[in-house]
């Protein structure tokens, strides 16, 4: 058994770049500590740093999916790790309902029934591999939403990815007087409820 002795405070570097070229480096001071406590310590703040320094970019209303790759020194020793963190950035659901023209004031109420697909699970297609599609509408204000998920078999940086759409006026072919995508919005809002 290797016995580890205390070590003084260390100081420990990260260099952070992403597949568009975008580069940053950090450095931090990790308390004394064995060196497997310490260095699992810089580890994981490295980590950290990755998350917070992708999410701290600007991505768009879509969101997305950054690769963030790193290297981490120990500033005291030849000690060097590589690693790679996967940020999921999380569309702005209300700017995308808002640019559709949907209403975010909605208290939306997802379902997928009478969106096709089978039976036994509707709304929901297979796009091949772990690839899956799922159709859903608002029954409050028959606002639609397409997630696409790329599941497990996703390439680097792909992400799951999030659709928006008004109902249009042929969603509701039986129902006399709809004329518009509006008049599709307001049955909803009055009959559906």
């Amino acid at each position: 058994m290797k016995i580890e002795t205390i070590r003084a405070d260390r100081e420990y570097h990260v260099e952070m770049w992403d597949d568009g070229g975008s580069r940053e480096q950090r450095d931090t001071i990790i308390d004394e500590g064995t060196e497997s406590e310490q260095d699992a310590a810089a580890q994981e703040w490295a980590r950290e740093e990755c998350d917070d320094w992708a999410r701290g970019g600007d991505w768009g209303d879509a969101g997305a999916c950054v690769v963030v790759r790193y290297t981490l020194s120990d500033s005291d020793s030849d000690s060097e790790w590589e690693g790679r963190v996967d940020v999921e950035i999380e569309p702005d659901h209300d700017a995308l309902i808002r640019d559709v023209g949907g209403d975010t004031e909605c208290e939306h109420e997802w379902t997928r029934e009478g969106q096709g697909g089978c039976d036994e699970n509707p709304g929901v297609w297979s796009l091949g591999g772990t690839a899956m599609k799922y159709s859903e509408h608002c029954a409050i204000c028959g606002l639609r939403r397409t997630i696409t998920d790329p599941g497990e078999q996703r390439n680097p940086g792909e992400c799951d990815t999030w659709e928006y759409s008004l109902p249009e006026a042929s969603d509701e072919p039986a129902i006399v007087g709809i004329e518009s995508a509006e008049d599709v919005r307001n049955y909803f809002r009055t009959e559906k409820r």
